[in-house]
């Protein structure tokens, strides 16, 4: 299995607030993706697709400050319905990730304050990335 599969298939697995995950490559065209069964898009894919390019070109923009803030780990955009995330991997690639923005347990019909367990997602991401395949 290429190791992107994999990536996609753990981060599926870790959190089913994760509705859909995608690695594209450095000029932001879609390598692999994985969508959640019984989940619908929410955003056409063709304009996910966009998004993603989009973005890959934002993270090349980001990389003049690197020398002054470190290299980008990763980025949350938060919409109502949805969070999205976006990760530079090693090799140029990006992963996106699109997680349901639910509100918290307790919260009142808010979803503002639903949080991503980042740690998690970039410790699938490090461990996939060491891999050798």
């Amino acid at each position: 299995m290429e190791k992107y599969e994999q990536l996609l298939n753990m981060l599926m697995d870790f959190n089913e607030s994760v509705r859909f995950a995608a690695v594209s490559d450095a000029s932001g065209q879609l390598l692999w993706n994985s969508q959640r069964n019984g989940v619908s898009n929410i955003v056409p894919i063709e304009k996910t697709k966009a998004t993603m390019s989009r973005s890959r070109s934002e993270w090349d923009n980001y990389a003049s400050i690197s020398e002054h803030v470190g290299n980008g780990l990763y980025s949350i955009t938060s919409y109502s319905k949805i969070k999205r995330i976006s990760i530079p991997l090693s090799d140029g690639k990006m992963l996106f990730i699109s997680v349901n923005n639910k509100p918290m347990k307790n919260a009142k019909n808010t979803s503002y304050g639903h949080l991503v367990q980042m740690g998690e997602v970039l410790s699938i991401v490090e461990f996939v990335e060491s891999q050798n395949f």
